[in-house]
């Protein structure tokens, strides 16, 4: 029996919620598109006022660009038979500002591997729309590696490959349905995300001789750089941002790739994986809008604490716009654990409250958070695991006042832990975790008496001073305080 209710997910139905950061960020004179997320039962009308000059709204949908760099206050209006909905809006338009929250949207890496195509990609558009789940703020779909061909084109650049027939076409059909999208590269010889065994390799941002300043992983980084020329194509088709991975990740390769993407007339948001090293932090906490230092996620629980435990090395250094990536959720359906051999073993794949774990850790410390399974599978407990807009307005605050421990108690197989924030609104959060092997009591003494509410539940709780739990292990409680 699970220990940790979670509210059913209803995104078709009440009255309206918009499900927006009350910030986001853009670049003055590049391309602006906002699918406004709105739960409530349909029809429902959006109206925007003040939006600045440059910007329209159409079906939900705002576009365009802002000539000038400033704050833009913007009042969204959301209305349906049950009810209204309003809320406030800053446009923080300045240079390089993209990906001001921490990402949200679904990657294919773990739903499909190397398997993917474009009609997975689009396929899964659509679902995250029939489902609802676009309602709740996931708005990038992402491709990992898998579309990768040989070099060629007008601009001399990685082309795609059968799987991929019009990747220019798909990626503005999904912008037309208010998407931005994501791309998959690596400065080494080789890509990921491939057997080394096919021919030929999928290739990456360089080539040429192996540079043997950098590690020979995959044939090495090469002497030729090829950087300018695969931004200029994923700039042609429109791309909005892009993962790029190799190890261990160090800031020169990461530096070369992000002034061509700076240079290109739209934002692209820039993630560094696969292992972003601490020693570099000062690298990534400015430069980098995610970056991942932690083994790829694979649904066992050992493998869930070892990239949780990454966090620890970056925690005073996230900041707003730069956080550290707790890598693509590990929940559903997905083909790579199905598919790969090391996982055919009886301690796979997590139980309901464990996939809740993993998704609370990601939601409160600001990691991005990608679904990665196949949404065709997806049934109610998943769909509410996704879209809880509680949990995710916790991710997506604006006071960019990051999660601290609390507690931290750690004795055999005793582990517990509390982490603790303020947002912008005034109120605290709390996330208790009892990551260990038995039952064990979470208390935690407040300085005053506060308003609880169970965030996952979206149950109010009795006033109290002291936050007391017995919780089952491997179980997540998150907590939102108001005076």
């Amino acid at each position: 029996m699970r220990y940790t209710q979670i509210a059913t997910a209803k995104p078709f139905e009440g009255s309206p919620k918009i499900n927006l950061a009350s910030i986001i960020g853009a670049s003055p004179n590049k391309p602006i598109l906002i699918k406004i997320p709105v739960t409530g039962t349909r029809p429902l009308t959006i109206s925007a006022d003040n939006l600045p000059k440059g910007l329209s709204l159409n079906d939900g949908i705002i576009s365009g660009k802002i000539e000038k760099s400033g704050n833009y206050e913007v009042t969204l209006t959301a209305t349906n038979s049950l009810g209204k909905a309003v809320k406030k809006v800053t446009l923080e338009i300045q240079q390089g500002n993209v990906c001001v929250t921490p990402l949200l949207g679904w990657t294919s890496w773990n739903a499909f591997a190397y398997q993917v195509t474009q009609n997975n990609i689009e396929e899964t558009a659509d679902l995250m729309l029939k489902s609802g789940i676009t309602e709740y703020g996931y708005n990038f779909v992402n491709t990992d590696s898998g579309w990768q061909g040989q070099y060629g084109g007008k601009f001399d650049a990685v082309m795609p490959n059968e799987k991929f027939p019009d990747i220019k076409g798909m990626v503005d059909r999904l912008h037309q349905k208010g998407f931005k999208c994501g791309i998959y590269s690596t400065p080494m010889l080789n890509a990921f995300g491939c057997s080394m065994d096919a021919v030929p390799l999928p290739p990456g941002c360089t080539q040429g001789e192996p540079d043997d300043r950098f590690a020979d992983e995959r044939g090495g980084v090469g002497v030729i750089r090829k950087e300018r020329n695969n931004a200029l194509q994923w700039e042609e088709w429109e791309f909005d941002y892009l993962k790029y991975d190799w190890r261990p990740c160090d800031p020169i390769n990461a530096e070369l790739m992000r002034k061509e993407l700076a240079s290109l007339n739209r934002d692209m948001g820039f993630c560094v994986s696969v292992r972003a090293r601490p020693e570099y932090h000062t690298y990534w906490e400015k430069h980098c809008n995610s970056y991942r230092n932690n083994p790829d996620s694979i649904a066992t629980w050992d493998n869930l604490l070892e990239i949780y435990r990454t966090y620890f090395d970056f925690i005073d250094y996230v900041n707003k716009g730069h956080f550290f990536d707790l890598d693509m959720l590990d929940t559903g359906k997905c083909y790579l654990f199905e598919f790969l051999e090391y996982f055919k073993n009886p301690k796979h794949g997590f139980n309901e409250d464990e996939q809740i774990v993993s998704y609370s850790i990601r939601a409160f410390l600001n990691s991005p958070i990608q679904i990665s399974s196949n949404l065709s599978f997806m049934d109610e407990f998943e769909l509410s695991l996704y879209c809880n807009e509680e949990v995710i307005a916790i991710n997506q605050d604006c006071a960019f006042d990051f999660a601290k421990p609390v507690l931290l108690i750690e004795q055999g197989d005793k582990i517990v832990h509390v982490w603790k924030k303020r947002l912008e609104n005034g109120d605290l959060a709390y996330m208790l975790l009892n990551l260990g092997e038995g039952e064990q009591t979470v208390k935690v003494h407040l300085d005053e008496c506060y308003n609880v509410r169970d965030v996952w539940a979206k149950n109010d709780l009795k006033p109290t001073a002291t936050l007391n739990e017995i919780m089952p292990p491997h179980t997540v409680k998150i907590l939102r305080l108001s005076k």
